[in-house]
């Protein structure tokens, strides 16, 4: 099995330019939300760890310094460590409200039965959007807000 260290690309460590290290997105329960990023959207949970009181989470988001943070970290089958997912405890966290100001997109291989999946879990689903794109690429998007409001985009293309 490769290593996490030979996994990573040096350019994307050591390269120029802009490079997007991960989302990390709040939440109030993290096995709750892995049921969503892992289970259904397909994630790879690579670790959990306990913050430590010095934690540059506390400062960087706010949370006050008598919440308990828990940080997981999920890979998706083309990016290590995509996606960053903070269980915030002793701290009721704020509900986003809309008009949403962020959004994560996500491709998935099939949209259909990702959908239905959220869909049994009760969660607020917009209404899919088909379009073309260059060359001959036909996308459809569709929108959710996971159990801690963050607003998921979730995608499959197709060549039409």
């Amino acid at each position: 099995m490769e290593s996490v260290q030979q996994s990573i690309n040096h350019n994307s460590l050591y390269g120029e330019g802009v490079h997007l290290k991960r989302p990390c997105l709040a939440v109030a329960d993290l096995e709750r939300s892995l049921s969503i990023y892992r289970d259904i959207l397909g994630f790879k949970l690579d670790y959990v760890s306990e913050a430590s009181p010095n934690s540059y989470l506390y400062s960087v988001f706010r949370f006050p310094k008598s919440a308990r943070l828990k940080f997981a970290v999920l890979s998706s089958e083309y990016e290590t460590r995509a996606l960053a997912l903070t269980e915030v405890k002793g701290f009721e966290l704020p509900p986003p409200n809309a008009p949403y100001r962020a959004g994560i997109v996500i491709r998935v291989a099939e949209l259909d039965p990702v959908i239905e999946k959220i869909r049994e879990l009760g969660l607020n689903i917009i209404e899919p959007n088909t379009f073309n794109a260059p060359p001959n690429l036909c996308f459809t998007e569709q929108a959710f807000c996971d159990r801690d409001g963050h607003l998921i985009i979730i995608y499959q293309v197709k060549i039409s």
